[in-house]
């Protein structure tokens, strides 16, 4: 049996939409009033559903025929003769329209089928449309078109999509309908939300017994590293009254030891400058009373593995706290790259530069929930000491979703 749903505005309709397709022959199984179109279940239209069906055996009726046409040879009996004038003669034209009156059918219900699978066809191409219109429509396909808005916004400040949507998944979990019309409780939560994935700042204490005392700031070229050591330096020194000391192993840039060297003489401590292993070891040894010894680094790039693991002989001692520096302003493909690169050297802290210099900052929160890293500094300025701050998740939220 062949079935077809059919939907019109009333049963005569349905009924000849079936005729049309089944013939005299058609049943009806079944048939119900739905309310179609509207919004949200109002304002629809009643319309007759009406499930129909025939019982045709196309394929059995085509063989039987062509069983006939096959089998059919003309017998010399019906073969005009001058000598047997009595015999019956043979209707070539009848013989035709008996044969076109038996295929006809088939002709026929071949064409319906046809007509039957376009329509189909039809409706399915209209329903992929209507899928594609609602998937335009919204942020996600996994999360409402209420919330584009906040998906938007979300975007906009850096934050990449995975996060984007774990948060609004949570708010459709934790919110009614109406509630989403509250849209300054959704921005509560959200950055409420963001401050809690943002976790606490892990900051250098230098009153903690078994605190480490060699700091060392590693990085790529161009992030700010030699300004970010000056500004640590200065606030343990100025501010916490630490006794510091500068060591430097930059010796490819001779501008950024002169400019080290300015910041100690202005801050009043101590400078090294060390060019292999044993001056290394020596100028530690030389400031092993000091509260905190800072390391400057020369930039590396991300891409050169042989010069990250020349480094990494300088930094392979225990005692040395390794802290990723990295830039807002990078993009977050190149920050990624960093810390796979890096990874070899520092263990999970970083710190933010030019934070100032961009208003896109969701990228922090990439790093330490999608890359599992601890936030311990960020810079917002180049004043030394002042534009060097804790990286408080509380300060970071506000700073993400600043304007």
């Amino acid at each position: 049996m062949r079935i077809k749903k059919y939907e019109a505005k009333s049963m005569n309709d349905a009924v000849r939409m079936i005729k049309r397709d089944f013939g005299p022959e058609a049943i009806i199984l079944h048939s119900r009033t739905i309310s179609k179109g509207g919004i949200f279940g109002l304002f629809g239209q009643d319309i007759v559903e009406v499930m129909a069906g025939v019982d045709v055996n196309i394929v059995e009726k085509k063989q039987d025929v062509e069983q006939r046409q096959n089998s059919f040879v003309p017998s010399s009996s019906f073969i005009p003769s001058q000598n047997n004038s009595n015999k019956p003669v043979f209707n070539l034209k009848e013989n035709i329209k008996q044969i076109t009156q038996e295929i006809t059918p088939i002709t026929s219900s071949l064409e319906q089928k046809v007509t039957t699978l376009t329509r189909e066809m039809d409706d399915i191409k209209e329903t992929l449309n209507i899928i594609v219109r609602k998937v335009a429509n919204s942020p996600h396909p996994m999360i409402s078109p209420k919330l584009l808005v906040y998906y938007k916004n979300l975007e906009a400040k850096g934050i990449s999509e995975e996060l984007i949507v774990s948060i609004l998944q949570n708010i459709e979990n934790d919110f009614e309908d109406k509630e989403l019309e509250d849209k300054a409780r959704v921005n509560d939560y959200i950055r409420d939300k963001v401050t809690q994935m943002l976790g606490m700042a892990h900051q250098i204490d230098l009153d903690v017994p078994d605190a480490k005392r060699i700091i060392a700031l590693v990085g790529p070229t161009g992030v700010g590293k030699t300004t970010t050591i000056a500004k640590m330096a200065a606030n343990f020194s100025l501010i916490q009254k630490k006794k510091v000391a500068l060591i430097t192993i930059d010796t490819f840039r001779v501008a950024a030891i002169e400019q080290l060297r300015n910041y100690s003489n202005i801050i009043g401590i101590p400078m090294e400058v060390v060019f292999n292993m044993e001056d290394f070891t020596q100028a530690l040894r030389k400031h092993k009373d000091m509260d905190l010894i800072l390391i400057d680094t020369a930039g590396r790039s991300p891409n050169n593995r042989s010069q990250i693991l020349e480094l990494k002989k300088f930094l392979r001692n225990s005692f040395v706290d390794t802290y990723l520096v990295l830039s807002v302003t990078a993009k977050s493909k190149d920050i990624y790259n960093t810390i796979q690169r890096y990874s070899a050297i520092f263990d999970d802290k970083v710190i933010f530069t030019k934070v100032d210099e961009t208003d896109s900052r969701g990228v922090i929160l990439d790093v330490v929930h999608k890359y599992h890293k601890k936030l311990s500094y960020f810079t917002n300025g180049q004043n030394v000491p002042d534009d060097f701050e804790v990286a408080n998740s509380g300060k970071i939220a506000d700073l993400i979703f600043e304007g």
